[in-house]
């Protein structure tokens, strides 16, 4: 599936929902001094930033802080070219494909691949593959449950 991004459909000074859907393998955990720090997200295959939904059981899945650190670096990259372009008067677009990989029947995927290209100019084009993983744990991917090594 292709989608096309448009960041004009997203208002300034839009504000985020609360998230409830629990995606597979939510199993959250919690650690650090005041288990100030967790270790599971609900990651957006499509940013918020790019699509404006924010509670779309079929747009979330369970993902690391590492790995939603990571989506974002990119999901950055084609806003600030959109943005940059629409203040330039220009209408442009970015073919834009995120497809979670999992393996067998894991409740929790491996990771994602991030496939992006500018279409009416050269501008993005990228195609990443990010691991879900995080430092210091271990994780079983069939179940999302987890252990800290250190």
């Amino acid at each position: 599936m292709r989608i096309f991004v448009n960041l004009r459909c997203q208002k300034n000074g839009t504000k985020r929902g609360n998230i409830s859907y629990k995606p597979t393998g939510w199993v959250q955990y919690l650690y650090g001094e005041n288990n100030s720090k967790h270790l599971y997200e609900r990651c957006h295959l499509i940013a918020w930033q790019l699509g404006n939904e924010n509670n779309n059981k079929l747009n979330l899945l369970t993902g690391t802080s590492e790995m939603n650190t990571a989506m974002i670096e990119y999901e950055n990259i084609i806003a600030n070219w959109i943005k940059q372009k629409n203040k330039q008067g220009k209408d442009y677009h970015v073919l834009y494909r995120v497809t979670p990989i999992y393996q067998g029947d894991n409740k929790l995927a491996t990771g994602v691949e991030l496939e992006a290209k500018s279409v009416e100019e050269e501008g993005v084009l990228f195609n990443k593959f990010i691991y879900n993983v995080q430092k210091n744990f271990k994780i079983d991917y069939s179940t999302g449950k987890a252990e800290l090594l250190e």
